[in-house]
């Protein structure tokens, strides 16, 4: 029913139309650069027409072709990403059984097809560090920049770690030195850039960049060490009592209240003949906490020991059971020339803590007044305990 209505329809336009061409088929003329084209209007319409429908099939064809490419290639990029990721998998496979030259072939063959490049070329770098092909392993990098320049930074930070392992503190602090220029803030970069200048023993350099080193939350552990010992380096190579002072209070707060680093500015004061500014130091610290290694230096700091006996003689009201200060009252009230008080504080310390320490001064003490069999005796105690604890 609907095929023969849509018959009849058609045949009726075609009828109409073939009635408006035969009562009239109009006349259209062309001219253009001395060439004129004459044809009915009806005849050019059919011909835009049928020119019309050739174009639009030119155009679905063309579609159908580019798509059917499209899907070509993209089977066949898939098929190669495959075989890239399956290559990068052995690779890596290879790398970690140690089999590094056949790593590096693997990975980097398959770097340009893989899904992860980065990783590839990471892998490969760090198999030729393991061989110890240092110049393979910067050719690899370089190579991994050109074709990642967004990892550019990585790369580099992997670059410095690889140098450390090798033992290239030099190269790697050029490295990171030239990372911090971009980003100067970048805990590990200023962690491994530490790292570097304490390897080569720029002490200096090390205790500039310790203020800089993150403190605090997962970073403890080995990087606390790190900073404490960049600022031990700093107040040890202090040239004078000024550089030491301002080592002191570049130092934060928080590292102040360590025991060695306070000694570390106590002894670097006295080292430069501050030595009374290095016991009120001590003296003030030992106000706020007690320390046993901060008593036993208070005994050797220098200076006058008959002042410092006084102040470690206050001291007994609180502390007189401390094994450490009756050792340090015994060495000032030696230096002091009072040697029946220094024998009765060492004794004192002898009884409380048979410390090492105290029996060699005992020892020092007999020897000094003749009494050599007494003194043979006390030494040999302290050669048959172990160092004092602190």
């Amino acid at each position: 029913m609907i095929r023969a209505v849509v018959v009849l329809l058609a045949l009726a336009v075609g009828g109409a139309i073939a009635v408006w061409v035969a009562r009239d088929p109009g006349y259209l003329l062309i001219a253009y650069d001395g060439v004129t084209l004459e044809t009915s209007v009806w005849f050019a319409l059919l011909c835009a027409l049928v020119l019309g429908g050739a174009l639009l099939l030119i155009a679905f064809v063309g579609g159908r072709l580019r798509r059917a490419g499209a899907t070509v290639a993209t089977r066949a990029g898939q098929r190669r990403a495959k075989r890239a990721g399956a290559k990068a998998q052995r690779g890596t496979m290879l790398l970690a059984e140690g089999r590094w030259r056949e790593a590096i072939d693997h990975l980097l063959s398959s770097a340009a097809a893989s899904a992860t490049p980065l990783a590839n070329y990471l892998g490969a770098a760090r198999a030729a560090n393991l061989l110890g092909n240092h110049d393979e392993r910067d050719d690899i990098l370089d190579r991994a920049a050109k074709a990642l320049p967004e990892a550019a930074f990585v790369l580099e930070l992997t670059r410095a770690e690889l140098q450390q392992a090798a033992g290239q503190w030099r190269q790697s602090a050029h490295t990171l030195e030239a990372l911090r220029e971009q980003a100067p803030r970048h805990s590990l970069v200023v962690e491994r850039l530490s790292h570097a200048y304490q390897a080569l023993g720029d002490t200096e350099a090390a205790a500039r960049l310790a203020p800089e080193l993150p403190k605090g939350g997962n970073l403890e552990g080995n990087l606390e060490k790190v900073r404490l010992a960049a600022w031990r380096a700093g107040l040890s190579a202090s040239s004078s009592v000024a550089q030491a002072r301002d080592t002191w209070r570049a130092m934060p707060k928080d590292l102040r209240r360590s025991q060695s680093l306070l000694l570390d500015y106590v002894d670097a004061l006295a080292g430069h003949g501050a030595e009374e500014e290095a016991e009120k130091v001590l003296r003030q610290a030992l106000k706020k906490r007690w320390r046993t290694c901060w008593v036993l230096r208070y005994g050797s700091i220098g200076g006058d020991p008959a002042k410092r006996r006084a102040t470690a003689g206050a001291w007994l009201r609180k502390h007189g059971e401390d094994a450490a200060l009756q050792l340090t009252l015994g060495r000032l009230a030696r230096a002091d020339g009072d040697l029946a008080a220094a024998r009765r504080h060492l004794q004192s310390s002898i009884d409380l803590d048979a410390r090492p320490e105290a029996l060699v001064e005992m020892g020092r003490l007999c020897g000094s007044e003749g009494e050599h069999v007494a003194a043979a005796e006390y030494l040999e105690r302290a050669l048959a305990r172990p160092a004092g604890r602190v």
